[in-house]
């Protein structure tokens, strides 16, 4: 199924967002750039029920943009996009995941933002209509506070799947690197995981993902494959590790915490 995003009027988002700030911005509170980059929360209304009400977390970096939508008992959604217009519009294609991972919709988007204050996005779901917005406010402290891999050193484990028991566990090195002794419980399935954390921007709060999965014998949320993505790390003492990773068929995100 395809999905159609437009933007609401500059008016319409001003109202909705304010305190929109991106990457390059001056330590003024200025904006000295015209770029979408960034790290974002947000909220998704209209459409179906399942996204109202859910805290919504995005990245924009270079040509990628993820959101995840995160109940209190694990992620619902993926929604993963390839930027090819970063001008004053964005827009490209992409596709939409469910919480159990499974690919739901080719996607086709058109949007725009304000640099240093908003962003609104209207989507629309051709085949069954469904409509929606998704609006979002920057955390500007949260994404200039650099990238760093021994940040990401310790156990890490979170609920991956909405409704269910599932738990992800990551032990990831001061190097980045994926222990083997990561996976999951919960599910039944004894999946494992390995893969890395690579630096792209030191300057930046943001990660390159690497997550090698083995299927679990077939029965994984997260089918064997290797999937790539995007993480961040959150909080004062930097205690919150949000990834998100797909491979064009299957997608996971997950909010983690570390031990």
């Amino acid at each position: 199924m395809e999905k159609i995003f437009r933007i609401k009027s500059l008016v319409s988002a001003l109202v909705v967002v304010s305190g929109f700030m991106l990457t390059g911005c001056s330590s003024d509170g200025g904006s000295s750039v015209t770029s979408p980059n960034g790290i974002y929360t947000g909220n998704i209304t209209g459409g179906n029920s399942t996204f109202n009400g859910l805290e919504e977390k995005a990245i924009i970096y270079n040509n990628r943009m993820m959101v995840l939508s995160n109940n209190l008992d694990g992620v619902s959604q993926l929604f993963d996009a390839n930027l090819t217009d970063q001008t004053v519009s964005l827009a490209g294609t992409g596709k939409r995941y469910s919480g159990a991972g499974s690919g739901i919709n080719t996607i086709t988007y058109e949007g725009s933002y304000v640099a240093g204050t908003s962003a609104s996005v209207d989507f629309v779901e051709s085949v069954s209509n469904l409509t929606g917005t998704m609006v979002f406010n920057t955390t500007p402290s949260v994404y200039a506070k650099g990238s760093d891999l021994s940040r990401l050193s310790g156990t890490w484990s979170g609920i991956f799947v909405a409704g269910s028991n599932a738990t992800m566990t990551l032990n990831i090195g001061s190097d980045g690197v994926i222990a083997v002794n990561s996976g999951d419980s919960g599910d039944g399935a004894d999946c494992g995981f390995t893969g890395d954390f690579g630096l792209i921007e030191a300057s930046v709060n943001v990660y390159a993902v690497n997550l090698i999965s083995d299927g679990g014998g077939g029965g994984c949320f997260v089918s064997a494959g290797t999937y790539t993505g995007l993480a961040w790390t959150e909080g004062d003492t930097n205690g919150t590790l949000v990834l998100m990773a797909a491979d064009g068929n299957r997608g996971r995100a997950v909010v983690l915490t570390k031990n």
